[in-house]
């Protein structure tokens, strides 16, 4: 399952429509009729997590520093020690960024993710990343 988000609808009055500014983003990438299928919402915040990339992808436009939010993504993972030591068959040792798929950490873990990763973010951009939002 991926990192990233998936594109999440509301239906309001009967009409179907992006639920956050990522969305209609994400949404926007896809011209023509296409067809989408829906799943149901996990008890983690979505908003949250649609936060956390949607930050990451204007800082990735407003700096240059990274080539794509998901370079970013990872390098917070590990600056966070979001990461894992593996040790090979062969004698090497590496380190794995975890997951913080929906699957895989509750909303308090994010919480705590999400805090340490924008205080990271900050210190290499020098600014709350925060204030990208207003943008």
């Amino acid at each position: 399952m991926s990192e990233k988000p998936r594109i999440t609808i509301k239906l309001r009055e009967g009409r179907f429509e992006p639920a956050t500014a990522f969305d209609a983003e994400a949404l926007a990438q896809y011209s023509g009729e296409k067809m989408f299928d829906l799943l149901p919402i996990s008890k983690r915040s979505p908003e949250h997590h649609k936060l956390y990339w949607s930050l990451l992808g204007k800082a990735v436009k407003a700096t240059g520093k990274w080539p794509t939010s998901e370079h970013l993504h990872r390098d917070l993972k590990m600056a966070c020690g979001y990461y894992t030591t593996v040790v090979n068959e062969f004698g090497g040792v590496y380190l794995l960024p975890d997951t913080i798929a929906m699957k895989k950490m509750d909303q308090k873990q994010f919480n705590e993710f999400f805090e340490t990763a924008i205080e990271k973010l900050s210190d290499a951009l020098g600014f709350d990343p925060m204030d990208l939002l207003n943008d």
